[in-house]
């Protein structure tokens, strides 16, 4: 299959002639994974993680020369990263674009420059849209990604239609996090319409998502409060209608907060002092591919954690968006390929608090 569909493209006298004439169609990438990630480089294959744990009580009161042994021990636990190889392969070949298509400019001559069109504004267009592509997929990975990955007609939560294997490489945050932070977990968060039976019965009603935030900061571990006094990094990752339905609250009871807000940008927004990022591609990725037709899965989720504590691991920071292409004398194709190495870990189950 062509990789420029061309087939819903009317071709007449008065067609476009210039690339920067086109409406580019917005997408929801994700953006980078550093923007909410740590990156840990060098990642290249199994690899421990060791967790060193805390001495127990010590001292007692002493009332001679002899002392007996403090029995206390410093537990060690481990977990390992174990990055996959993933990477895809497009092909263009200049023939599939029409000959009556202005929109890039054509080759003066056959052979090679017909066929060749590496440096064109074509295969410009082409390896830009696979940029944004690998910036979706490496989101969606580190987030939904799931080992056991299956479509709704066969007991999974993938929509029906949606081929699995772009899901099923490894198991991303989402997945760990449900497992580690669990319903019966101290810092679970219960979002009751995430239980309704529809799609409406799914959405939030008014001033929920103050309640949310406010029982998820109030079941934070000490220790996360600590580590943010040490540098960890804070933030409250959230769907996009919790973060709607907390702004429409503040709104309604604040006209201060609605100007403050207008000439701090949307960035600003933030509860009890840790940053708010509102996470579009959750809603994006729940939406096209968790629907079962009636609902989808989890709609509305939060985060609250540190960047430290769900990191990502890579060979290179560079890999997440490199690109390479060639045009193939042989085949009288242009090529282009990625690959990477991908992995993501949730450490510390205390370190967090789940909303979902």
């Amino acid at each position: 299959m062509a990789i420029l569909d061309l087939q819903n493209l009317t071709m007449n006298p008065e067609e476009a002639t210039e690339v920067s004439k086109a409406i580019f169609i917005a997408t929801i990438t994700g953006g980078d994974l550093s923007e909410y990630h740590e990156i840990e480089t060098g990642v290249t294959h199994k690899r421990q993680i060791p967790f060193i744990g805390n001495l127990g009580l010590v001292g007692k009161k002493q009332t001679g020369c002899n002392r007996s042994e403090n029995g206390a021990s410093i537990p060690l636990t481990e977990k390992f990263w174990d990055p996959v190889l993933i990477g895809d392969r497009l092909a263009h070949c200049a023939t599939d674009v029409n000959a009556l298509l202005k929109l890039f400019k054509k080759a003066q001559r056959v052979n090679p420059d017909f066929y060749d069109r590496i440096g064109s504004e074509e295969l410009g267009l082409i390896i830009a849209k696979v940029e944004q592509a690998m910036k979706k997929m490496n989101n969606r990975l580190v987030w939904f990604g799931d080992t056991a990955a299956d479509n709704v007609t066969d007991s999974g939560v993938i929509t029906d239609g949606v081929d699995v294997a772009f899901f099923n490489i490894l198991n991303g945050l989402f997945k760990q996090i449900f497992a580690e932070v669990p319903t019966s977990a101290k810092n679970y968060v219960e979002i009751s319409k995430n239980a309704g039976a529809s799609y409406g019965a799914q959405a939030l009603d008014p001033n929920t998502a103050l309640g949310v935030f406010r029982a998820m900061h109030n079941a934070i571990d000490a220790r996360f409060f600590e580590a943010i006094e040490e540098g960890a990094q804070p933030e409250l990752l959230v769907t996009r209608e919790l973060y709607q339905n907390y702004w429409d609250q503040l709104e309604d009871k604040s006209l201060a907060f609605t100007l403050q807000e207008a000439r701090e940008g949307v960035n600003a927004m933030s509860y009890r002092g840790i940053p708010i990022k509102v996470r579009h591609d959750w809603d994006n990725n729940i939406r096209s591919y968790q629907d079962n037709g009636a609902k989808y899965n989890l709609p509305n989720r939060a985060i609250l954690t540190v960047k430290e504590n769900i990191p990502v691991g890579t060979v290179s920071e560079e890999d997440l968006g490199n690109i390479e292409s060639w045009y193939e004398k042989k085949d009288k194709k242009n090529y282009i390929d990625f690959d990477l190495m991908l992995d993501t870990k949730h450490l510390l189950d205390y370190m967090t608090v789940a909303a979902y």
